[in-house]
């Protein structure tokens, strides 16, 4: 996968996922994998010189199992604060019961049946920030409300490195595309095109590799 300066990519072969760790104003995760695997982001941490302590944020761009399945447990182990959305915040903070994604993609046909079964609905409860809001900054990172995956669902731009987080906003599979799966797969489709508008040279993708050179550009053509 391309290496992309100060993110290192920890790819969960699960739900073919990929969380983020990322050399920031502080060491920063965004997203947790599936759960289960936080001893893979441990190992990452280690990798790269640093202890779980060393981790000052955890940001989490949606409530989805695959993407915060192990914010629980890495929120104790790390002592950092888990950062997400108001609008996805309840899930992770009580534990609530989720609703099931829509086909938003013709791949999403084949996709679902097995995200419904492999992937838990509901997560350990976990305190949380309610800081993800549209304009808000976290650190370095400016927030972009991207709804429509999940009603809170967030994106993540790193302005001075022009790298976008794009969470399931957009995914990088058989091609670049909105994610095939959906709360609101027209809302999901605003969003994607939303992320087009934005400046940025690289895009890191919750699913699929990056795209290191014009990434703003190969989204706005995909929308």
């Amino acid at each position: 996968m391309a290496q992309i300066p100060g993110v290192t990519t920890l790819l969960f072969p699960k739900a073919v996922v990929n969380a983020f760790l990322v050399e920031a104003d502080v060491l920063t995760l965004i997203d947790t994998g599936t759960p289960g695997a936080a001893a893979k982001v441990v190992s990452a941490v280690r990798s790269a010189g640093r202890e779980p302590r060393d981790v000052g944020r955890i940001i989490v761009t949606h409530r989805h199992a695959d993407h915060a399945g192990n914010a629980a447990e890495l929120a104790g182990l790390t002592g950092a604060e888990v950062h997400i959305s108001p609008g996805d915040a309840p899930f992770l903070r009580e534990g609530r019961e989720q609703p099931r994604p829509r086909v938003a993609t013709p791949l999403g046909r084949l996709m679902i049946p097995y995200v419904k079964a492999a992937l838990p609905w509901k997560l350990a409860p976990t305190a949380v920030q309610e800081t993800l809001v549209d304009g808000a900054t976290v650190g370095p990172f400016e927030v972009i409300e991207t709804p429509g995956h999940t009603a809170g669902h967030v994106s993540l731009l790193w302005a001075a490195r022009g790298v976008l987080f794009t969470g399931d906003a957009a995914a990088h599979v058989t091609g670049v595309g909105p994610h095939p799966a959906a709360d609101d797969p027209e809302l999901a489709r605003e969003s994607f095109r939303r992320l087009g508008l934005l400046d940025f040279e690289t895009a890191c993708f919750g699913h699929g590799r990056p795209i290191t050179r014009q990434a703003s550009a190969a989204l706005r053509a995909a929308a």
